[in-house]
Order: C-alpha cells, then sequence, then structure tokens
C-alpha cells in the first residue's frame, strides 16, 4: 500500500454545493479505483491524503495537479504503509474553520500569526498526518 498526502489551494474558492459535486464523483472515481483517504477544506485550501497502489495512487495525483480547481499543489508526504488508516471511505471530508484545527495541532504560535495549515505540515509530514487521523476519529 502506498499513501500520499498533498495540499492545493483553490483559485476563487468552493462553494458547498462544488464541493459536494467534486466529493460524489471523487467516491465513485475512488472506489472503482480501490483508493480510499480524506479531503480537508479549510479557506480554500485543499488537504487531502490518498491511500491505494502506488502507480494508481501517483496517476490520480498527476490528474489533480493538472486540474484548473488546483493551484500551488505541494506533496508533503508519500511512502509505503502497512494498511490504510482510512479504509471505510472511499472519500471521507470535513471542512474546518481555525479554531477546530487550532485544537487539533496545538495551540502553535504559527496560527495565531495567521499561517495556513500547509505551512505548519510543510516541515513537519507526521503533524499532517496526525491532523487527518485526528479528523478521522472525530467523524
Amino acid at each position: 500500500m502506498f499513501e500520499l498526502l498533498y495540499t492545493s489551494v483553490s483559485p476563487k474558492g468552493l462553494s458547498e454545493s462544488e464541493l459536494l459535486r467534486i466529493l460524489e464523483s471523487s467516491r465513485s472515481r475512488n472506489e472503482k479505483l480501490d483508493v480510499t483517504g480524506m479531503l480537508v477544506y479549510h479557506n480554500r485550501e485543499i488537504m487531502q491524503i490518498l491511500e491505494g497502489h502506488k502507480s494508481v495512487v501517483q496517476t490520480l495525483f498527476s490528474n489533480i495537479a493538472e486540474d484548473q480547481r488546483h493551484t500551488s499543489v505541494s506533496v508533503f508526504y508519500e511512502g509505503e504503509i502497512e494498511q490504510r488508516a482510512f479504509s471505510q471511505w472511499s472519500m471521507a471530508f470535513t471542512a474546518v474553520d481555525k479554531q477546530a484545527l487550532n485544537g487539533l495541532v496545538g495551540d502553535y504560535e504559527a496560527f495565531a500569526q495567521g499561517h495556513s495549515p500547509a505551512n505548519l505540515i510543510e516541515n513537519n509530514p507526521n503533524l499532517g498526518k496526525q491532523m487527518f487521523l485526528s479528523l478521522r476519529d472525530k467523524l
């Protein structure tokens, strides 16, 4: 098994209906591809973790990186895993606000200064995975 954690920014933000359409199509596609994961949306920023067979996840990510709804796409972590962390979801989802993220990652001074979640995990991919696992456990 393989996992990939990335962030991107939506150029104009996504409405609730746009997010729902993306989730519906992602869930359907991911079921067919045997991909699992979670999507987190915060203030135009998208953070997603994908799990599955390496070639499938990498191809899927390449398609995401070329999608016009994503800019500033950055991979923060990718690697082999022993088992899936999101096996029950073709695509779990949550939209979070700054207060919820503070509760997940602690009271970081960087958050108080307005840094995005991507800035926080840029040098600490384990923090990114911990955030996803904490959110998963709240679903």
